[in-house]
């Protein structure tokens, strides 16, 4: 596969990600988590735009200046890194949230294992290192998600205990 077919799939694949957390951000109810998927939304925009540059130069043979990308955003707080104790409670209905981060989970996993696998391919150190970085972000943000599923999936067990205790105390 060629150098300009890779810098496609990367930044295609954060162009999916970027759209995936806007469109949660304007969805969900919820401040904490509209602004938490806002900020993932602004990250994945700022890897394309990292990578749009990096691929016009590496591919014209030029020198490589990696940008410098604002620091992970963190989103550590309590037993939920991404939603309000308010939205916590009322988790039954928050089918389309919870869709999103297990499809965040997938894209984020894609995405750090495409990096791994792309830096092997590349010869120019800065660029190989660039993308080492983004592999280690997206894993990070793949565990963050991941932390919040089992935090909702916890919360969904203790609802359904509940409601089994219910059916058959009646």
């Amino acid at each position: 596969m060629e150098l300009k077919e890779l810098f496609t799939m990367a930044i295609q694949g954060e162009i999916e990600g970027r759209e995936l957390y806007l469109a949660a951000s304007k969805t969900t109810k919820d401040k904490k988590a509209k602004k938490v998927f806002l900020n993932l939304s602004r990250e994945e925009d700022s890897h394309i735009q990292a990578l749009q540059d990096i691929a016009k130069k590496t591919i014209k043979g030029g020198p490589v200046k990696i940008p410098d990308l604002a620091p992970l955003q963190s989103f550590d707080d309590a037993k939920s890194p991404i939603f309000t104790p308010e939205f916590k409670t009322a988790i039954k209905d928050k089918h389309y949230e919870i869709s999103t981060l297990r499809i965040g989970m997938k894209l984020e996993a894609e995405s750090a294992k495409f990096y791994r696998n792309f830096a092997k391919k590349v010869e120019q150190p800065e660029v190989k290192k660039f993308l080492q970085f983004l592999a280690k972000w997206e894993a990070d943000h793949y565990d963050q998600l991941k932390r919040q599923v089992g935090f909702f999936e916890d919360r969904s067990e203790e609802h359904t205990s509940e409601l089994q205790s219910r059916i058959t105390l009646s």
